[in-house]
């Protein structure tokens, strides 16, 4: 009998052991605790009756809030031609269970678009949060291509006035994780058809950075053979330059999908990178006028 069972447990362990090597996300959105939240998905943040599942974001809303907190928006990376919000929710219940709302936006993609669309949804996005929570300032967090068109609604404040709103009133931080940001030319395809201008114009945050930002932190691991540290201190470095504020931060030991992982409540002791963004959080939380220097 004793035998059995140990021979049950030990095919149950191989198969959780084979099915996290094959679909980590999945496993780790499988074993993530759902308690801490409630649940409000695929909500429009288009006015248009046309839009679709590419223009719908899901409200991870804690059942514990923390007061005056701001919102916080994730924005998946995935090279602009893959990802989904239905795959992050590991990143929704890090945020919601330490009291902060979280929202989560899927964006069209290529083929279907070309920049800068996709940057247009994100500030969409952006609009819609800041409209359903006026008194709430929010954190932007991007991962990636996600970084990017995070840092891009942030940088060049046309993309939220086109909204009709303000980037200085509505975005209380931004937090980018490996975001590519223009430091070097894009060579590589898909990435010249996406942006013909391969971020050597206003397709680069590096490019646009001409006024007042709200406060950035900005990071990336070690180990990250995917995107350059190069980005994030070249814009570190035009931000302080006009008196903004910018900080950037190396992590050991991180991959390009590690400083993602990191949020997951299974992976938050690799690493400090967690607790410094929710410091940075804690830093810029309260709702202020004007939050740009």
């Amino acid at each position: 009998m004793k035998l059995r069972i140990f021979i049950l447990l030990t095919s149950v362990v191989i198969a959780l052991f084979l099915f996290a090597a094959c679909a980590p996300v999945k496993f780790l959105n499988t074993i993530t605790p759902s308690g801490s939240y409630k649940l409000a998905k695929n909500v429009s943040y288009m006015d248009s009756e046309t839009d679709g599942e590419r223009q719908k974001l899901d409200i991870y809303q804690p059942k514990q809030p923390k007061a005056n907190a701001p919102v916080v928006v994730f924005i998946y990376g995935g090279s602009w031609d893959t990802g989904n919000k239905n795959i992050y929710k590991f990143v929704g219940e890090a945020f919601a269970a330490q009291g902060y709302t979280t929202v989560i936006p899927n964006y069209r993609l290529y083929p279907e678009v070309k920049y800068p669309e996709f940057i247009n949804d994100t500030a969409a996005a952006i609009a819609y949060t800041a409209k359903r929570y006026p008194e709430q300032g929010l954190i932007v967090i991007g991962h990636s291509a996600g970084a990017y068109n995070a840092m891009m609604v942030t940088v060049e404040p046309e993309y939220l006035r086109a909204q009709g709103l303000d980037v200085c009133q509505a975005i209380a931080g931004m937090v980018g994780l490996a975001g590519p940001y223009g430091a070097f030319p894009l060579k590589a395809e898909p990435f010249v058809t996406i942006f013909p201008d391969r971020h050597t114009a206003d397709d680069a945050p590096v490019n646009l950075v001409n006024g007042p930002t709200p406060p950035l932190f900005m990071a990336i691991g070690d180990k990250d053979t995917t995107v350059s540290e190069l980005h994030s201190l070249k814009l570190q470095e035009i931000i302080r330059a006009r008196g903004g504020l910018a900080s950037f931060k190396t992590y050991p030991g991180l991959n390009h999908t590690d400083v993602v992982k990191v949020l997951s409540r299974y992976f938050d002791d690799d690493s400090e990178l967690k607790d410094d963004i929710l410091n940075f959080i804690a830093t810029n939380s309260e709702k202020r006028d004007n939050y740009c220097q």
